[in-house]
């Protein structure tokens, strides 16, 4: 199907870009962005979404610019990621994906980053080459798609969004008083807030996106010594997971890596905390909180493996009830449950396998 007539207009900044927001807005028209389309433009075809506006922002070069602070030793680091960042991208930087990092101080050896395997697992398996070209990580997140890889895994890493809009019109943040932060080139009139991905996520297609709002950033933080992994299973025509989860482990006492890359385990092979998340079988991606308690301060063995796999539905530690649970014509409710608790255990399997430790 074709998509329903719309104005196209392509910005050139930020600033530019909620000038044309708040104009479809002041005209009572319907306002969409644009950058890779990966998601919008099929549903445009299908006349599931039909702005009267497109609005092009994939040349934002404020959107583009991220940026890493990392430790050498004990491979910790973090940062953010532009929004605009394409998963081709992503999959290519050094930290995340566990290539050489060459220090600017000459001396510090070149050495290898611990990397996050999970990101490595879910551009792996993520649609087709296309798409990762063109698919944006912010496109991802905005989209609020029940059955999307990549928000499980940043949900996992305890994702951060930046989102920008004018100064004052969202008084405050999720996480702290509202502050209009700028960098030197912004405008004095764009303001921003921070919001926790696991707050932003609501329903089918729906976050806590205002029409006037654009996301800029996504930041995540990650730990030296900790251990991941993403597991899926995906529909065979779509690829999109019937079912997914994403796995962050964290041991208690670390590793060290020195300049050389030698590592020292300080761990006594308990877990400081787990953290879980599961896509494809809820109106929203979700932490399995349930699960995650029974894990912290525990051994991993195959028993504790199974019983935190068998909570990865439960709506919180201690309740008796089941989260919200998707079925339809690809799966009922109860097989995507079954499938979450097997990828579970098998997400949390591979994840201890790469830390080097056994069941």
């Amino acid at each position: 199907m074709f998509p329903a007539d719309f104005a196209y207009v392509r910005a050139r900044t930020l600033d530019e870009a909620l000038d044309l927001l708040d104009e479809a807005h002041a005209a009572d028209q319907e306002a969409k962005l644009i950058a890779g389309g990966q998601s919008l433009l099929p549903m445009m075809k299908l006349r599931l979404a039909a702005p009267q506006v497109l609005i092009d922002i994939a040349d934002l070069p404020e959107l583009r610019r991220g940026g890493w602070m990392s430790s050498v030793v004990g491979g910790s680091f973090g940062g953010s990621i532009g929004a605009l960042s394409t998963y081709r991208q992503l999959g290519r930087d050094a930290l995340l994906n566990g290539g050489v990092i060459r220090g600017r101080n000459e001396n510090v050896a070149p050495h290898r980053a611990e990397g996050v395997p999970a990101i490595t697992d879910v551009l792996t398996v993520l649609a087709d080459p296309q798409v990762r070209a063109r698919g944006t990580i912010g496109g991802a997140v905005a989209h609020g798609d029940p059955a999307s890889d990549l928000p499980a895994v940043l949900l996992a890493l305890n994702a951060v969004l930046t989102i920008a809009s004018r100064k004052g019109r969202h008084p405050e943040s999720h996480l702290g008083p509202y502050t209009p932060r700028r960098t030197r080139k912004e405008p004095l009139n764009i303001g921003k807030r921070e919001i926790a991905l696991d707050d932003f996520l609501q329903g089918i297609y729906t976050t806590d996106l205002a029409d006037d709002e654009i996301i800029t950033h996504i930041r995540i933080s990650h730990q030296g010594g900790t251990a991941s992994a993403y597991e899926k299973f995906p529909h065979p025509a779509s690829h999109l997971p019937l079912a997914g989860v994403a796995v962050v482990l964290t041991y208690k006492g670390g590793r060290l890596t020195d300049s050389n890359g030698h590592v020292t385990d300080l761990a006594d092979g308990s877990l400081a905390s787990a953290a879980i998340a599961v896509t494809g079988i809820s109106p929203r991606p979700y932490r399995a909180r349930a699960a995650e308690a029974l894990l912290k301060d525990a051994f991993p063995t195959q028993e504790t493996l199974a019983a935190a796999a068998a909570q990865v539905t439960t709506e919180s530690p201690g309740s008796a009830n089941r989260v919200s649970l998707l079925g339809d014509q690809h799966a009922s409710a109860d097989y995507r449950a079954h499938l979450a608790e097997v990828l579970t255990r098998r997400a949390l399997a591979k994840a201890i396998a790469r830390g080097g430790r056994s069941l």
